[in-house]
């Protein structure tokens, strides 16, 4: 061995806190699995060869067993045990479709969200809405159908494993095969402190992020009809991945050769794609699709989601500039003044070198700005936002001609 690589230092000081925070099994954790992860751990500190296959073996066995007895002992415990809400409601619009009804239409009273602990004196507004796109609860009906035939119950963070496990196996195969930073890339962002937590709850974000990736994935091959539909899949599912549409609009464009009849006829999939998906819930009642994922989120609708987390709006409540953190406020001020001027400069730094890489660096600046400046920016966005800068940097760069830095 002439040294010890980043990959195993970076392992172990990741791989240790999550063993030792979340349990590894539904009941008391054998110590013969935890001597088996440590074994693994310590191969791949000494060994020089088969790094890849015990780097697969440990993501496995690690995440594998936490998230299967976070499944098992919610299961045992209660729907509301550990898991975050929107999983709740993911759940529950499964029902609520196979019963005909409009999962924007409906509220979430009589059903376990209302057991959700919120808040010790205000009523969650999410029992009013649902907030994410459609294609966060199609994408999940299958596995409905599979987990409740052969495990006899649904738990909704099921489609996000798989799609973890799906960014993971592309993160793989994007980088050249068993290098040191195709490591160290899997490593953080399977083991990322910022968003396993978020994660194991079932926070949505990296829902999104799987798509999204794909579409990345499918840019860097240059298919570029493949990227279109894996973006309108992520644009169906989160609003989060919103901010990227002009950066998108722009690489497509230079790709082109700056053809708009050329760039238009490539952005068809993406819009024929997420017409398909939004429409039919929009047209079922416009009113309640557009109040659970735009006016909810603004602020402008009657039971909205308050101003929240760590952004430029909580600054303004110190500030006693908002004195109702559930009221109105035109944060579209602020991202106007703020995020108009970063756009600008992205795009011109994008326009001198279209680069996927330097899309996804674009999307993730522009998107700080603008959740710093909206109505919420909350702790999952801050991990989401890890894993942006973390792909922008990791992703594979060729040489950028006509340009200094």
């Amino acid at each position: 061995m002439k040294k010890i690589p980043l990959s195993s230092v970076l392992l172990f000081s990741l791989v240790i806190p999550l063993m030792m925070a979340y349990r590894l099994s539904p009941g008391v954790t054998p110590y013969w699995l935890f001597g088996l992860i440590f074994g693994l751990l310590l191969a791949y500190l000494v060994v020089g060869r088969y790094r890849s296959f015990l780097l697969w073996s440990i993501i496995i066995l690690v995440i594998g067993s936490i998230y299967f007895s976070a499944i098992v002992v919610r299961h045992k415990t209660a729907p509301t045990y550990q898991i975050h809400d929107i999983i709740l409601q993911l759940e529950s619009t499964v029902q609520f479709l196979f019963q005909g009804k409009d999962p924007y239409a409906v509220t979430f009273f009589n059903t376990p969200l209302e057991q959700w602990h919120y808040a010790d004196s205000q009523i969650n507004p999410a029992l009013f809405y649902f907030v994410m796109m459609p294609w966060y609860l199609l994408f999940s009906l299958p596995f409905y159908f599979v987990s409740v035939s052969v495990l006899g119950f649904f738990d909704g963070r099921l489609p996000l494993v798989f799609l973890f496990s799906l960014t993971l196996l592309l993160a793989w195969k994007l980088l050249k095969m068993r290098s040191e930073r195709q490591r160290l890339f899997l490593i953080l962002l399977a083991f990322n402190p910022a968003v396993f937590g978020y994660f194991l709850e079932g926070r949505s974000d990296f829902f999104a992020f799987a798509f999204l990736f794909l579409a990345w994935f499918w840019l860097e091959k240059k298919c570029y009809s493949l990227a279109g539909v894996s973006m309108a899949l992520a644009f169906a599912t989160k609003q989060s991945v919103w901010p990227i549409f002009p950066f998108y609009f722009a690489f497509l464009w230079l790709k082109n050769k700056k053809s708009l009849e050329q760039t238009v006829r490539g952005f068809l999939p993406f819009a024929l794609t997420f017409g398909i998906i939004a429409l039919p819930f929009f047209v079922w009642d416009p009113q309640a699709f557009l109040n659970s994922t735009i006016f909810y989120l603004a602020g402008s609708a009657p039971h909205s989601y308050p101003v929240s987390g760590y952004g430029w709006g909580m600054v303004l409540h110190q500030f006693g500039v908002i004195r109702s953190l559930d009221a109105y406020y035109p944060f579209w001020f602020w991202q106007l003044g703020i995020c108009l001027p970063v756009g600008i400069a992205l795009l011109r730094w994008l326009i001198k070198a279209p680069a996927v890489w330097r899309l996804i660096a674009c999307y993730g600046i522009f998107t700080f700005a603008f959740w710093y400046f909206s109505r919420y920016f909350n702790n999952s966005h801050l991990g989401y936002l890890s894993m942006v800068f973390l792909t922008a940097y990791f992703w594979p760069k060729k040489v950028e001609l006509n340009e200094k830095n």
